[in-house]
């Protein structure tokens, strides 16, 4: 995960070394694609076999892939990849033009699709405007995700069930807890499972809520504004509080991007050894919080976007050695068979930002010990023999036309302490910035007056959960909006929510109407559609595929098509005004 800075941090923090002023369209011909430091650090340490070193500094300097994938648990997956491929893919075939390149798909990942040209090249081409406008549309509707292709390799890996309770540590953008909760709906519609998922910088949680909930909403999702290094211990039950540890944690940790020259070319100028000095210990922090927060038997993906050992294998090592055996890496070596990698290292170099190497912690002056650490040194030769640091892997560039990652998966097999080892902690506590104080969560009651109204007006059966509902205020009349969580979200709401920065949670239901509407003060939401209308008895009316059709066209032209024309006519005219649930049956 590579971000333009964190706020809270000095200017010239460790952790804001990353990624500055990096824009996705810079002007390419502006950049000079040479880096004499980054050239001489990755020959150094060896990463990359001497017949593979044109390819892969030639693959660094192309333009990155467009890549997207089609949302596996949405119940129209297959019928929208027919349609792509039929009129979009097609279309592009009979262009017969040599700048136009077909997406294909992703030999590892079903759904998933990669084509050799830039977001910049899609945007530019006259021929591909209507696969532009389908592409963001979808994306908009949640039905598609744009999305790196080395990016969707750390959720297939968590192997998420409908059941789990997940951490996604570091969440913001989105797009992998998106995927996290596609899986988790995978084989339920109403899985019993959590998702939290965290960002230390308040502004990115509202980009994540934007950008992944709206898209995908879920009442199983909960966001949060936290440190992921000092993460809170949370809890379930309140009379007798048990604390909860996750049965998967993603930790796609902050990093110096070095991986991401081809989306960010402005690293060009930027790259040093530095930046991977100063953001180690955060790595590792990160890292260490999420293996305490994780259950025994639990999976955790570590991932960067970076191929710095400093920041990959040099921090899977501290967090075994710190396990003393209660942590262990997981073989992936048989998952994603076509996927292209290369093996973890059990050996690397340490520089400082000046390229001198230091051979051992012992070596290094003194003016220098609190940069560069113990825990960026290789294993002993005793532990590399019990880490089996080549259970991790990293993809390069130039190995399946990507951009550069690293994954390790690790197990939990007992306990550790939730002590943190004084040595190891010396990064600060990332300040938070001051913003607006969130709205509490306050659920209804049993005797709220508002839900007698709704549940009369919609004809709602009495075993619909609604003291699952919730608003954003103590005051009654200034709640405009009701959002539905499960029971694992409301459990996790009752039970944390005043030792946490809680900025989103649950999915929108219903939303009240700022008119003198006399029946009923709320409309249905239609991200909450599917959840209730199994509870509906009033105001749901069944509609051929036709005629459902010609509303949804009258309505993008903007003019009504005449309802009196409508086979389901007399149907609508039995029902008074205000909100109505159209429901077909596809054909």
């Amino acid at each position: 995960m590579v971000r333009r800075g964190i706020r809270g941090r000095k200017k010239n923090s460790d952790a804001n070394f990353q990624n500055k002023g990096v824009t996705q369209n810079y002007i390419l011909s502006e950049v000079n694609k040479a880096n004499k430091e980054l050239f001489e650090y990755y020959k150094r340490q060896g990463l990359i076999a001497e017949d593979e070193w044109e390819s892969f500094i030639s693959s660094l300097r192309d333009e990155l892939p467009t890549s997207f994938r089609v949302q596996r648990c949405n119940k129209e997956a297959e019928a929208l990849i027919s349609l792509m491929t039929e009129r979009y893919f097609g279309a592009m075939r009979e262009q017969n033009d040599e700048e136009v390149h077909v997406p294909e798909p992703l030999p590892w990942y079903p759904f998933a699709y990669q084509m050799n040209m830039s977001r910049t090249a899609v945007r530019s081409q006259p021929v591909l405007k209507n696969f532009h406008n389908f592409l963001v549309t979808e994306a908009e509707l949640g039905n598609i995700s744009r999305q790196e292709a080395v990016s969707m390799i750390p959720p297939l890996l968590l192997d998420v069930k409908s059941h789990h309770k997940v951490l996604d540590a570091c969440a913001a953008p989105g797009s992998k807890t998106m995927q996290i909760i596609e899986m988790m709906h995978e084989d339920s519609d109403t899985p019993s499972g959590l998702v939290v998922a965290n960002d230390v910088d308040n502004s990115r949680c509202y980009l994540l809520v934007r950008q992944a909930l709206k898209r995908m909403p879920t009442s199983n999702c909960v966001v949060i504004n936290e440190d992921a290094a000092f993460m809170p211990t949370f809890t379930f039950n309140k009379d007798a509080p048990e604390r909860i540890l996750f049965d998967r944690v993603l930790c796609d940790v902050i990093c110096s991007g070095d991986g991401t020259f081809r989306k960010n070319p402005e690293l060009w100028r930027s790259w040093s050894p530095q930046k991977a000095i100063g953001l180690h210990k955060l790595q590792a922090n990160i890292a260490r919080r999420c293996l305490q927060l994780l259950a025994v038997d639990g999976l955790m993906v570590y991932s960067t976007c970076s191929l710095n050992p400093i920041e990959d294998e040099a921090v899977i090592a501290e967090m075994l050695r710190l396990g003393n055996g209660s942590i262990e890496l997981v073989d992936v070596s048989d998952r994603l068979p076509q996927l292209k990698r290369s093996p973890g290292v059990s050996s690397w170099k340490v520089f400082d930002k000046d390229m001198t190497e230091y051979k051992s912690p012992d070596e290094v002056p003194e003016a220098m010990k609190k940069s560069l650490v113990p825990s960026m040194f290789p294993p002993t030769d005793e532990e590399k023999q019990g880490f089996h640091l080549e259970r991790c892997f990293r993809i390069l560039p130039h190995m399946q036309n990507t951009g550069g990652f690293f994954v390790a998966v690790l197990r939990k097999t007992h306990p550790i302490s939730a002590q943190t080892p004084t040595r190891f902690c010396s990064a600060p506590p990332i300040k938070r910035r001051k913003t607006f104080k969130e709205d509490p969560f306050v659920f209804l009651k049993e005797d709220d007056e508002r839900w007698k109204e709704i549940a009369e007006y919609y004809g709602i059966l009495n075993s619909f959960p609604y003291k699952n509902l919730l608003g954003r205020t103590n005051e009654v009349d200034k709640k405009r909006t009701l959002y539905f969580v499960s029971d694992a979200v409301k459990e996790f709401l009752i039970c944390n929510q005043d030792k946490v920065k809680v900025i989103n949670a649950g999915l929108r239901m219903f939303g009240r109407v700022e008119t003198k509407f006399k029946q009923c003060r709320f409309r249905m939401s239609q991200d909450g559609v599917r959840t209730i209308l199994p509870f509906l008895t009033k105001r749901v009316v069944e509609v051929d595929a036709e005629d459902l059709l010609k509303i949804l066209l009258s309505n993008e032209e903007h003019e009504n098509y005449p309802r009196e024309k409508l086979k389901c006519n007399e149907k609508l005219d039995a029902i008074d005004f205000g909100s109505v649930v159209l429901v077909t049956t596809r054909n």
